[in-house]
């Protein structure tokens, strides 16, 4: 008989990370309203148009039992509602009624034409080093831009997360040609995170320097005792705990949304297990290179009206992709998506073009599906979902608040 196991005792949990609070809301500025909406509306139609069919397994040879059933390579329940494309500022957890009231006055209470003029200076700022210009520097910084102009952008190209042969969520880009939207939402998004209600996004820091090496004993014993304790002396000194570093914030990743594979229903596929055919809690992914190599140079010239082609061409060799772990946004695409083509000017797609921004919104998570039925102008049709928002600031800097 094999050796009984010997009884150890019981078995201590693990230990439980800790818990992060439920995320309930979101800030964002919603790309939506009666300029953008018609332009988003045709541009989402022609994206579903354009997209290809998913790659077919290889046979080998031999004869498919189950007839082939063609399918886009990316499902239609990935493709967000055009009422849901808005740019997330960040996300908070507000479980109680009295903290969402706090979050809604802090929105209210904000001086939006002050941090218009601020992000103006930025922008000025940061064309001016561009321009290698030092000259008009200090006459930047003592500029009083008395009435700041509303945001118009356009939304255009598309990018993949968290990389392009392996992609969970495509995204467009707001294009600002004053510069002044990205400084706006930077300083936007401090302003929540100072007050303590937004979900701060760090990077993970690394090992600081200047940490001393420790000895081996070996090491040590050939030390004389006066070395050994002049040793202990400056190690007692070192190794003192350093002041905590202060966490860096991950750069803003201002984007729309366009597609997120998280929404497709039954979206764990059976093929894919974990370790002892345990599915794992993972996504579904697709190959997006060949959808941005066409959507990063759409046009066949600088006015951008005619493109080069109405449909995706798949180009690449097909890569066997299967679901990952979901993946924060923010990452990168692959090199060979990145360089779209050999020629230095691009022209990508326009999703929409010269539209104002009107709001900063503080909103629900989780979009809901709007009531098809009790719809007379057709407007919940087209809009499809919607986030319920629940305070909004319009963006026409007249008033310190608005209603």
């Amino acid at each position: 008989m094999g050796d009984k196991k010997q009884y150890s005792g019981p078995r201590r949990p693990p230990a439980s990370k800790e818990k992060r609070p439920p995320i309930t809301h979101f800030l964002c500025i919603p790309l939506v309203n009666a300029a953008s909406l018609p332009q988003l509306e045709s541009s989402l139609a022609a994206f579903k148009a354009a997209l290809p069919l998913a790659p077919q397994p290889p046979h080998h040879g031999l004869p498919s039992r189950k007839p082939v059933v063609e399918r886009p390579l990316i499902p239609r329940g990935a493709i967000r509602p055009v009422g849901t494309l808005h740019l997330t500022l960040g996300v908070m957890s507000l479980p109680t009624q009295q903290r969402l009231e706090e979050a809604i006055k802090l929105l209210h209470s904000l001086d939006l034409a002050s941090m218009a003029r601020e992000a103006e200076r930025s922008a000025r700022r940061s064309r001016t080093t561009k321009n290698k210009s030092q000259s008009t520097t200090s006459q930047i910084d003592n500029d009083t831009i008395t009435n700041p102009s509303p945001f118009t952008v356009s939304l255009e190209s598309l990018s993949a997360i968290p990389r392009a042969r392996a992609a969970t969520v495509l995204h467009a880009a707001p294009v600002d040609s004053s510069s002044r939207l990205y400084p706006f939402c930077e300083i936007l998004r401090d302003k929540f995170l100072e007050a303590g209600f937004l979900q701060a996004e760090v990077k993970k820091d690394k090992r600081p320097e200047g940490v001393p090496q420790q000895q081996s004993p070996q090491q040590s014993a050939q030390l004389s005792p006066r070395q050994q304790q002049q040793q202990q002396q400056q190690s007692d000194i070192s190794n003192r705990p350093p002041a905590a570093p202060k966490p860096k914030l991950r750069p803003l990743l201002l984007h729309a949304t366009v597609v997120n594979t998280i929404y497709i229903k039954g979206r764990q596929q059976p093929a894919e297990r974990g370790l002892n055919g345990k599915n794992r809690r993972n996504q579904y992914t697709f190959d997006a290179r060949d959808i941005l190599t066409h959507y990063r140079d759409y046009y066949v010239d600088g006015n951008r009206v005619t493109p080069r082609s109405d449909a995706v061409v798949v180009k690449t060799p097909v890569v066997k992709t299967s679901t990952h772990e979901s993946t924060p946004q923010g990452g990168s695409d692959d090199e060979e998506a990145s360089a779209v083509s050999s020629r230095k000017e691009k022209f990508p797609f326009v999703w929409a073009r010269d539209f104002p921004l009107d709001a900063i919104c503080i909103c629900e998570m989780g979009a809901k599906k709007l009531d098809l039925e009790n719809d007379p102008d057709g407007m919940n049709a087209r809009l499809g979902e919607k986030y319920r928002v629940v305070a909004e600031r319009r963006l026409d800097f007249g008033s310190a608040a608005d209603a």
